[in-house]
C-alpha cells in the first residue's frame, strides 16, 4: 500500500512516502539530468530503491523479475510510478522535468487508465508536460500497438524517451518507428568513447543524427571529467551520471552545479583554444607547401612535378585535381614514403580517375572561397582505407576552375603532432 501523505507544499523537508510490497519497503530516489546549456538540472530520473526488514537493500530487478507472471509487472510499475510522482512533487522545482521508467507494454492501456493517470498528476498539481516516459531498451511484442500507445500518452502532454539507445534492441528504426522526443545514449557509448579516439570521434555525427530525428539527446552514465567533455563536445543537449550526481533520496545539492559546470565550460574552452591552435600550426606546416604546388600547377607546370615538394613533408600521401563539376582529373599523384601507397585494401576503389568529389567538403568550401586553403576534419579515405585530412584550393587553369586537393596522413592515437587526446578540429578556412 502506499502511505497516505499529501504532498508537502513548497520546498517543505522531504519524507517520502512509501510503497510496502511483500516484506520489502519501496522508496524513491532521484538522480538529476543536467543541461549543458543551461548549466543547470533540469529533471530527475525516479530510481526504486528496496530494502528488507533486516534493512538490506534489494536490487529493483530482483523485485521486478519475480513478477512478470499474470500481469503482475504492470500492476508493480504502476504502483512504483504513483509512489515516485508523489515523491517528486514534494521535491521538484515549478520546472522540473520527472523521467519515469516503463516497460514497452506499459504504454498499452486503456483510455480509462490514462484518465486515471491524468487525475492523479491533477490532484498533486503536476502538468503532464513535466513528466517523461522513458521506453525501456526491451524486445515489444507488438511495435503497432506500442506505437499507438505512445501516441495517445503523448497527445495527454507526456514527453517520451528512448532509454539505453546504442545497446541491446536499441536502433535507429526504433527511434524512426517512436519517433521520441529524447534519445538517451547508453553508459557503454560514452564509455568507450573515452576510451576509442574513434568512436570518440563518431560521437557528433550519432548525436547529429539523432538530432536530424527531431529528438534531444541525453548522454547518461557519465562518471569522470573526460566523459562530461566529450559528451559537451558531442554537443549532446543532456547528461546524467555520477559526475554530476548520484541518485539520493532527498533531493539534489543544486548548489554545487554551478561549480561543476562553470569548471566543464573553462575545461570545454580551453580544449577548444588548443584544437584551434592545433589547427593553424597544422596549416602552417602544409599551407605554404600546398600554395606553391597550385601556383606551380596554374602556371602550367604538370601535376606531378607541382606537388613534388608537398609529397615530401612528412605523412602528407596524396596530391589530386578536380574540375570544376568535382570530377578528378587524371590520376593521384602518391608520396612514395606514405605507407598507404603499398597498402590497399580497397583495391577496386583505387581507380579515381573520373571519380566525382562534388559531395566533399574540401570541394565545395574551395570553390565558395577561390584562392583560400580550406582544411577538413579527419575523415575515412574511401581511396586508402585510412584518416586523414584533406587540404584544397581553387584556382584558374589556363582559364578554368580547378581545385588542387592534398591528403594528410592522420594518426590520433600515435601522430607526434597531436599533443592532447582528441583529434583537432580542423574548421574550413
Amino acid at each position: 500500500m502506499i502511505t497516505d501523505l499529501p504532498p508537502s507544499p513548497g520546498h517543505a523537508p522531504f519524507q517520502p512516502p512509501y510503497l510496502s510490497f511483500g516484506d520489502l519497503m519501496l522508496t524513491s530516489a532521484f538522480q538529476p539530468i543536467f543541461s549543458f546549456s543551461h548549466r543547470q538540472s533540469i529533471g530527475y530520473e525516479a530510481l526504486l530503491r528496496a530494502r528488507d526488514p533486516a534493512g538490506n537493500d534489494i536490487p529493483p530487478r530482483d523485485i521486478f523479475d519475480q513478477t512478470c507472471a499474470k500481469g503482475g509487472w504492470n500492476n508493480l510499475e504502476r504502483g512504483v510510478q504513483f509512489l515516485h510522482v508523489c515523491n517528486f512533487s514534494r521535491v521538484a522545482g515549478p520546472t522540473d522535468w520527472l523521467f519515469l521508467n516503463s516497460r514497452p507494454d506499459g504504454f498499452i492501456v486503456s483510455d480509462s487508465y490514462r484518465c486515471r493517470v491524468e487525475s492523479t498528476l491533477r490532484s498533486l498539481q503536476i502538468p503532464s508536460e513535466r513528466i517523461v516516459l522513458e521506453v525501456l531498451e526491451t524486445p515489444s511484442g507488438n511495435l503497432q500497438r506500442l506505437v499507438e500507445g505512445i501516441a495517445s500518452f503523448r497527445q495527454q502532454g507526456f514527453l517520451i524517451a528512448l532509454d539505453d539507445f546504442g545497446a541491446g534492441h536499441s536502433n535507429i528504426d526504433r527511434v524512426w518507428q517512436l519517433q521520441p522526443d529524447i534519445v538517451k545514449l547508453d553508459r557503454r557509448v560514452i564509455e568507450q568513447a573515452a576510451q576509442n579516439p574513434r568512436i570518440a570521434r563518431s560521437l557528433p555525427q550519432l548525436v547529429s543524427l539523432l538530432h536530424q530525428t527531431g529528438a534531444l539527446v541525453l548522454i547518461e552514465g557519465i562518471e569522470t571529467q573526460h566523459e562530461a567533455l566529450l559528451a559537451m563536445e558531442s554537443d549532446a543537449d543532456f547528461a546524467q551520471g555520477f559526475y554530476f550526481g548520484r541518485p539520493i533520496p532527498f533531493g539534489v545539492e543544486i548548489s554545487q552545479c554551478p561549480t561543476v559546470m562553470d569548471s566543464l565550460w573553462n575545461q570545454f574552452r580551453s580544449r577548444a583554444e588548443e584544437k584551434e591552435r592545433e589547427k593553424r600550426r597544422l596549416l602552417s606546416v602544409y599551407a605554404p607547401a600546398l600554395r606553391t604546388a597550385a601556383e606551380r600547377y596554374a602556371a602550367g607546370i604538370d601535376i606531378v612535378t607541382s606537388c613534388g615538394d608537398f609529397l615530401e613533408l612528412e605523412d602528407a600521401s596524396r596530391c589530386f585535381v578536380l574540375n570544376a563539376l568535382g570530377e578528378q582529373i587524371g590520376s593521384d599523384v602518391t608520396s612514395a614514403q606514405s605507407p598507404f601507397s603499398q597498402l590497399k585494401p580497397f583495391l577496386a576503389l583505387d581507380g579515381a580517375l573520373g571519380a566525382c568529389w562534388e559531395r566533399r567538403t574540401y570541394f565545395q568550401a574551395a570553390i565558395t572561397h577561390p584562392g583560400a586553403i580550406q582544411a577538413t576534419e579527419p575523415y575515412l579515405s574511401i581511396s586508402g582505407a585510412h584518416f586523414c585530412v584533406t587540404l584544397s584550393i581553387a584556382l584558374l587553369v589556363h582559364g578554368e576552375l580547378n581545385v588542387l586537393c592534398a591528403d594528410v596522413e592522420w594518426r590520433p592515437d600515435n601522430d607526434s603532432r597531436a599533443k592532447m587526446k582528441d583529434p583537432p578540429s580542423m574548421a574550413l578556412q
